[in-house]
């Protein structure tokens, strides 16, 4: 009440002072000076009453009176819980006073479920309840298609994550089957040379058969593909060069038709260009047909 009492006289102070009703210029500049904190201090000093304050509690409390509920309302229209906060809580600790709030609100909703269930009257939302909603359909229209975007937008990237995690996994998966290729062929090697080792220590030595092997061993390409090319083979030919052998100095029927036809490559520009010897033979030429051409240009 002391409280209410403090906030009701300065209101009424500061309506005092707005009206001009009271000189209280000296006043005011004292308070200000008191009420601006100094520097390096935490809390701010609330500013005290002036002393034309007037504090009228009787008229406060029969004000209080007219607002507040009366003793015989039923709880049903004020829908209020008193909880008692036992515990002390540090306000300047944000979780601690937070925590304190949701304990104090939880245990106020469980009171008031109980309360009402005994009662026997409906508080929950029915099954076919429809109302309707703040915002129009076009407006949650784009905010759905923007959820969908950013929702894409998140599988995309996490698909390229994955995919460079694929590849990196892959390269990881080949160097180590190259690694073990590598091992592999040297363990053949040395396989193969503590073969040889043991038949020559064993007296049956192989001559320069064995001495060539052994060379190619040491040089690491006896399991190698040999990339020399052979002459007058095509890359694709597996026969040695034995087809193309056995059909040479014949064409294919196909081929002298259309060479008839089309001739045999080469030059083609100048083909058609006259010589000394077309122009002189004129066998092909025939006069009356030169005749009609131009009269039937004229």
């Amino acid at each position: 009440m002391g409280v209410l009492n403090k906030r009701t006289a300065l209101l009424k102070e500061d309506a005092v002072e707005d009206d001009d009703l009271v000189d209280v210029s000296g006043d005011e500049s004292e308070t200000e000076s008191e009420s601006e904190p100094e520097e390096g201090d935490e809390d701010v000093k609330l500013s005290e009453p002036s002393k034309n304050a007037i504090y009228n509690t009787d008229g406060l409390l029969d004000k209080l009176g007219d607002i507040s509920w009366p003793d015989n309302v039923e709880w049903i229209h004020k829908l209020s819980i008193d909880i008692d906060q036992e515990q002390e809580v540090d306000v300047n600790d944000d979780l601690a006073r937070e925590l304190a709030f949701y304990t104090q609100a939880l245990e106020g909703t469980r009171q008031a479920f109980e309360k009402l269930q005994s009662m026997g009257l409906p508080f929950l939302r029915p099954a076919d309840y429809y109302a309707e909603m703040v915002k129009s359909d076009t407006h949650m229209e784009k905010v759905k298609g923007q959820l969908l975007a950013e929702k894409k937008k998140i599988e995309e990237a996490e698909e390229r994550r994955k995919g460079r995690e694929a590849k990196k996994l892959a390269k990881e998966i080949q160097a180590q089957k190259q690694k073990e290729r590598a091992k592999q062929k040297k363990e053949d090697i040395e396989s193969v040379k503590k073969w040889r080792k043991q038949r020559q220590q064993s007296g049956f030595a192989g001559g320069d058969k064995d001495a060539a092997m052994e060379l190619s061993l040491e040089d690491g390409k006896a399991f190698e593909r040999s990339n020399k090319k052979r002459p007058g083979v095509a890359p694709g030919d597996r026969s040695g060069g034995k087809a193309r052998q056995g059909g040479m100095g014949k064409k294919p029927k196909k081929r002298e038709i259309r060479n008839s036809k089309f001739g045999s490559g080469g030059r083609k520009a100048g083909k058609k260009q006259n010589t000394a010897d077309t122009i002189n033979d004129l066998r092909g030429f025939n006069k009356d047909n030169a005749s009609g051409d131009k009269k039937r240009k004229r």
